[in-house]
């Protein structure tokens, strides 16, 4: 995490100034402390106090790594509150840092899924309420990962029938690349699973999971979308969702929603055999002789 901006006290001189970072967490008090690089902020206060006192050395820049900050170790989870302790000429005050930002930083929580030595962990950069004050949410404990993923109704391509296609949308603000899936389990055949890898636009929230109905083996497939070790089941097809069908060597086959009274995804994939081929051909010539 990077931080930039500006800190003073009133009414004293940006002397000897002494500006720290502290990061503590809320719960058990552990705090770390780390130096800021500081920056020239010429001008500052010359509209304060009729000019009186020079603010202009008040600029700070600071970054910490959480796989480093704790004494070169990773913080550990929970709720890491930012503060300053702002420092010059032998007087120091500390206080949270948020609230009084460049419009162009939003508010709203940033949740991501990022490497670390310990593995995938999800880091949220929040701003408390109702004080706007920055926090780092390590661990999931205010803001969890699979609420950020929400789903539109499943539903066949346009103009690929035998495609189909699992939709949503995810406000998470990063994740490793290729790391949101959906993973399709045969039931009848334990260990026979398909995966499918959910593609998302640059700096866009809807994902698109593409699932060429074709390539699945003749059974009951069932499934969910992942995040890592996180999943969340898909959603029950519509009732109106049609069969997919398409001609394959000496048949039809087809791939169509299963409905269970408890919901959830289930897709049969199957062939319609001799007694199919013959109603398929049937309900073609009937079609043809009413044209």
């Amino acid at each position: 995490m990077r931080l930039a901006g500006y800190a003073y006290l009133h009414r004293v001189e940006t002397r000897d100034v002494s500006t720290e970072l502290v990061v503590r967490e809320r719960e058990s008090g552990t705090e770390y402390r780390l130096p800021v690089t500081h920056t020239a902020s010429p001008c500052l206060g010359a509209d304060e106090d009729e000019g009186r006192y020079a603010y202009e050395k008040a600029g700070f820049e600071a970054a910490f790594d959480i796989d480093t900050l704790a004494d070169g170790s990773p913080l550990d989870d929970g709720l890491w509150d930012i503060s300053l302790a702002v420092g010059a000429q032998g007087l120091t005050r500390e206080v949270r840092i948020g609230s009084n930002r460049a419009d162009r930083l939003a508010g709203r929580p940033d949740v991501r899924i990022t490497e670390t030595v310990r593995g995938r962990r999800a880091v949220t950069l929040y701003t408390t309420v109702p004080y706007g004050n920055y926090t780092v949410d390590l661990g999931e404990r205010k803001h969890p990962v699979l609420k950020r993923l929400t789903f539109a109704p499943v539903r066949w391509h346009a103009s690929r029938p035998t495609e189909l296609l699992i939709t949503g949308r995810c406000t998470l603000g990063a994740y490793p690349r290729g790391a949101l899936t959906v993973h399709l389990d045969r039931e009848d055949e334990p260990g026979t699973t398909a995966v499918f890898t959910a593609v998302r636009p640059p700096h866009g929230e809807q994902f698109t999971v593409r699932i060429p109905v074709r390539e699945l083996g003749p059974g009951v497939w069932s499934g969910e979308l992942r995040l890592g070790e996180r999943a969340l089941p898909l959603p029950q097809p519509p009732r109106k969702l049609r069969a997919a069908k398409w001609w394959h060597r000496s048949g039809f086959c087809y791939a169509k929603p299963v409905f269970r009274p408890d919901g959830g995804f289930a897709l049969r994939v199957g062939a319609t055999g001799k007694a199919g081929l013959l109603r398929a051909a049937l309900g073609l010539l009937k079609r043809r002789f009413i044209r």
